[in-house]
């Protein structure tokens, strides 16, 4: 559920004026400082950071209220009409989840009305089964403040992580972390990782059993392979499996740069994306050479699905990082 968010306009651009803008605007001494508000402050210091979009609810304050306090440092001279400086988006820390800034209640309930965060906590709560203690409140709000995703990040994360059977909001804490460290920081980000994840556990599973590997640590020649065929290339199990069956048929073993070889040229051709395609190219590359087309019986059994006992997280996480070294 992807929450709506509050359209401000400001009736003026506004910019920091010149020999004022820096980490922290020069008001040591200056009047407008020891006037201001409490709200006047929180607008200012949301304006330094992230212009005026969104700056009422940002700030914790009604659009007029915010219009108000910016027409405040303009008149004191520390914002002047102008085009605004959009600031620079401050980095992201990989943390670990145990280094979370814990909240206190009082910040928390700020959070959760500035953030208006009520109806993502109930749908959170609905997914999970239970209604949040103190700790999971925070944990929720620590969530989408510190590490600056959208409520539909967390409430998507749940919804997997409950699939994986990993049911519990301490356990999407410690993944949120994990993912944004790894870059995946927005909902569509997080909507492809899921899907690519997926889909290549249930692929390591088959090619394990097609392979005859068992539960054994990959080598690193099959972890390369695997990786390059379900992550990079996103080719389907069934692909893979024709290449297999071709192989074995025509050596006599199993041959990972043999399979490669295959699949290269098919990739190449265009004809990887599903079985039929490529089974269509076989035939007509065998019929050019005089060949008899073998028909689907001629194939090897349908290949079984993943075996339930294996754990594929570590390959993953590995393969996901050699894919996004390659994006770099």
């Amino acid at each position: 559920m992807v929450m709506k968010q509050e359209k401000t306009e400001i009736a003026t651009p506004l910019k920091v004026s010149d020999g004022v803008r820096g980490t922290v605007p020069r008001l040591a001494g200056k009047i407008a400082l020891r006037e201001a508000s409490a709200d006047d402050l929180r607008v200012l210091l949301v304006f330094l950071e992230r212009g005026a979009e969104h700056i009422a609810r940002d700030a914790g304050v009604s659009p007029a209220r915010a219009q108000a306090a910016l027409d405040y440092w303009r008149d004191a001279g520390i914002l002047t009409d102008g085009e605004t400086v959009p600031a620079e988006p401050a980095p992201k820390k990989a943390l670990p989840a145990d280094e979370l800034i814990p909240m206190t209640g009082k910040e928390t309930a700020e959070i959760i009305r500035r953030r208006d965060l009520s109806g993502a906590i109930d749908e959170a709560q609905r997914l999970l089964g239970k209604t949040f203690n103190t700790t999971e409140l925070r944990t929720f709000a620590e969530l989408v403040e510190q590490l600056q995703v959208e409520p539909a990040y967390v409430l998507t994360l749940i919804s997997w992580c409950i699939r994986r059977g990993k049911g519990t909001l301490y356990y999407v804490r410690g993944t949120a972390v994990s993912l944004v460290s790894e870059g995946i920081e927005t909902l569509s980000q997080l909507e492809d990782y899921i899907s690519r994840r997926e889909a290549a556990e249930s692929g390591v599973g088959q090619l394990r059993k097609m392979f005859g590997i068992g539960d054994r640590a990959l080598t690193k020649t099959e972890e390369k392979r695997f990786t390059e065929w379900l992550v990079d290339d996103g080719l389907p199990v069934e692909v893979i499996g024709i290449a297999y069956d071709i192989t074995v048929n025509n050596t006599g073993r199993v041959s990972l740069a043999y399979i490669d070889k295959l699949i290269k040229v098919w990739r190449d051709a265009g004809c990887a994306g599903s079985a039929e395609e490529v089974e269509r190219y076989v035939e007509r590359e065998r019929a050019e050479r005089g060949q008899s087309a073998v028909g689907k019986a001629a194939r090897g059994p349908k290949h079984d699905a993943i075996p339930s006992t294996y754990n594929v997280d570590d390959f993953f996480a590995r393969a996901l990082e050699r894919s996004y070294k390659k994006k770099q």
